[in-house]
């Protein structure tokens, strides 16, 4: 690091600082932002010191740096999704490799899987009956996780699927439990990244794939597991090269058949990597905003209210639901924007400097990891007027307030914004236009000012201890369709 001074921030113990950050982040970033200003410093065990932007003008400079002033080959994150993984590369080669990844999730691919994505939503809403409870973000998370697995396998059910699902949620478990983030806080999150990745090659190289149960070691079942769901995309990686089938476009194919410059296939490793990031994105990011939004519309019936009228208004208008016409939704967009506004599960952007850069005036020194404060810029009274923390949908709407790319950021910005951003906010907008026509809840948070405290899963923000629910009422999947489709449906 250079000599440059950090921002002030909080000193003391740096292990009573991670605790707040991974239990009551939110609360600890606005005590931080109060007391020390726009910018920021946080100094945790075994990382990088860590400055927070919390301007919009700062967040400009962010989006903006030059690729070679960051290495996110050594981001502070300890899950092993493989070492070229696009969100770790850096310059030409994270460029290229957005190139490869990008395609299966523009415009015209997502819009052809609308309906399957309803269709999937559908299915588990099927089978909830009244008294059903569960956790808001592990339920969501399973529906996520099957529209991740259709998405990148194409498998909408059978064996392979299952087997997919199972081994992913595992792995999930095992490699972002709270054992695993201590050691890898405590290691260095990259090196200990590294070190699981090392071992994860060498056990593959050994072809001992182990049983992918607990062991001495507390990284063993995650390595075992990964091992293991790994294999199974090396099967699918040989069989789609050796059918050589240019109709399949589904990711995992379209990556398989992708080449490098020279014309050479993609390492497997590579497509693997890639594979690993789409799930865990997926799943994870879709269950954490999928809790903070359910904490909401708890709170706020009125608002479901609406939601669901504009819902059935779409039916009535369109013969059914008709996935692409439900994303257009003004008042449900409106509803998850401000939700993410307020309570986004990436509280920051991150990038490692490795060159002294100057952010709206404020210049941090090389070795920083510098984040772009999404939580506490999204809730600038000075950006978004006096009642910036009310939550307030109508804010979005025709004659409302239109933030910048530097004001409103919950997937990113810049060249290393979220690729999957738009399947995200697909398969969200689906999903929650059907829960607010087809089912009713109760929970501890309904109809009150009860808020949980926020931990950290996968990278994510959750709220501590989940969002427990219980079903209260359960609607047909035909309720708001004219008479005579409801006629054809029953009759099918």
């Amino acid at each position: 690091m250079s000599d440059l001074a950090l921002p002030p921030g909080p000193r003391g113990l740096k292990f009573k600082t991670a605790m707040k950050m991974g239990l009551g982040i939110y609360s600890f970033l606005e005590e931080c932002h109060e007391n020390y200003g726009d910018a920021f410093s946080l100094l945790l065990p075994g990382m990088a010191p860590f400055v927070w932007l919390a301007d919009p003008a700062q967040v400009k400079d962010f989006f903006n740096l030059k690729p070679d002033a960051v290495d996110q080959s050594k981001l502070p994150i300890p899950i092993d999704l493989g070492d070229r993984q696009t969100g770790f590369l850096n310059g030409k080669e994270h460029q290229d490799s957005r190139k490869i990844v990008i395609p299966p999730l523009i415009a015209g691919r997502l819009k052809k899987r609308a309906d399957v994505m309803h269709e999937i939503v559908e299915e588990h809403l099927n089978n909830w009956k009244v008294g059903d409870a569960f956790d808001t973000p592990r339920k969501v998370g399973d529906v996520s996780l099957d529209i991740a697995i259709y998405t990148l396998f194409g498998l909408r059910e059978g064996e392979r699927k299952d087997r997919y699902a199972k081994l992913m949620l595992d792995w999930i478990g095992a490699a972002t439990n709270n054992t695993m983030f201590a050691i890898g806080t405590l290691y260095g999150p990259f090196k200990f990244r590294n070190k699981l990745h090392r071992d994860y090659l060498k056990q593959t190289a050994s072809g001992k794939f182990g049983d992918g149960k607990k062991g001495l070691l507390p990284w063993k079942q995650a390595i075992d597991l990964k091992v293991l769901l790994a294999d199974m995309m090396r099967e699918d990686i040989r069989r789609i090269r050796r059918e050589n089938d240019e109709t399949a476009i589904d990711m995992f194919s379209m990556m398989s058949r992708s080449t490098y410059e020279d014309g050479t296939l993609l390492d497997e490793e590579r497509v693997i990597a890639e594979a690993m990031g789409i799930l865990v994105g997926g799943h994870e990011t879709s269950a954490a905003s999928s809790a903070w939004h359910m904490l909401w519309v708890l709170k706020k019936p009125e608002v479901v209210a609406k939601c669901r009228a504009e819902v059935l208004a779409s039916i009535k208008e369109h013969g059914k639901f008709d996935a692409l016409k439900i994303c257009e939704l003004p008042y449900c967009n409106a509803t998850l924007n401000e939700s993410m506004r307020l309570t986004p599960s990436a509280v920051g952007t991150l990038r490692y400097l490795v060159k002294d850069s100057t952010f709206g005036g404020i210049t941090i020194p090389a070795g920083t990891n510098v984040l772009a404060a999404a939580y506490l810029i999204q809730r600038r009274k000075d950006v978004w007027g006096e009642d910036a923390e009310e939550f307030k949908p109508e804010r979005w709407l025709d004659g409302g307030f239109r933030p910048g790319p530097f004001e409103y950021f919950p997937f990113g910005g810049g060249r290393r914004a979220c690729i999957g951003s738009n399947q995200a906010k697909q398969q969200l907008r689906i999903m929650w236009a059907d829960l607010y026509r087809r089912i009713e809840f109760d929970s501890p948070y309904s109809n009150n000012d009860e808020w949980p405290g926020q931990m950290q899963v996968s990278g994510q923000t959750e709220p501590q201890d989940g969002v427990p629910v219980t079903v209260t009422n359960v609607f047909p999947a035909d309720i708001g369709y004219p008479l005579e489709k409801v006629a054809e449906s029953e009759t099918a």
